[in-house]
């Protein structure tokens, strides 16, 4: 079935939702998506700040679920998967994720911007949205996985380092 049942990027400063995918016909409701957060962050909110130290990925459960989530500079990235798929499946998405992600919008790793902090993922993000709808769509498939390696699916959306 399918594997991926939410992805989110939130603001990790102040926990507020930047971008939600929902896959599967019990999330395509707004309440239903409204109910699921909330339980999303409920289960999540006791290891969000280990997230600022050296743990660049946590993991947490809800129901029968898995959640990765991980900090890209001031975002953090959730994946929610099914539990019975394992949970290095997971981590290996969020990685090629974070890897496309920080391609597409040329962000430093962490470490250099602990060292400048005038970099934001956060407002990279919403100057140019379209591209993580794309980035989204290139590594999910109506919840199944399509692709994991960061190569191939930066070749896909045809993106030129920049200049």
């Amino acid at each position: 079935g399918k594997m991926i049942l939410t992805i989110l990027l939130a603001s990790y400063t102040n926990g507020g939702l930047l971008f939600s995918r929902f896959y599967g016909p019990s999330l395509c409701s707004e309440p239903q998506q409204a109910g699921w957060l909330a339980r999303i962050r409920e289960h999540t909110a006791p290891e969000w700040d280990l997230l600022a130290a050296d743990h660049p990925e946590q993991c947490a459960h809800v129901d029968d679920c898995s959640i990765l989530f991980k900090r890209i500079i001031d975002i953090v990235l959730l994946v929610v998967g099914n539990r019975e798929h394992d949970a290095l499946l997971l981590l290996e998405f969020g990685r090629a994720f974070e890897t496309c992600f920080r391609s597409l919008y040329r962000l430093p790793t962490t470490a250099q911007v602990a060292a400048n902090n005038r970099q934001s993922a956060e407002k990279k993000l919403l100057a140019a949205y379209w591209n993580v709808c794309l980035l989204v769509d290139e590594m999910i498939d109506e919840g199944s996985i399509d692709h994991f390696e960061a190569a191939t699916v930066l070749k896909a959306l045809d993106l030129k380092p920049a200049k």
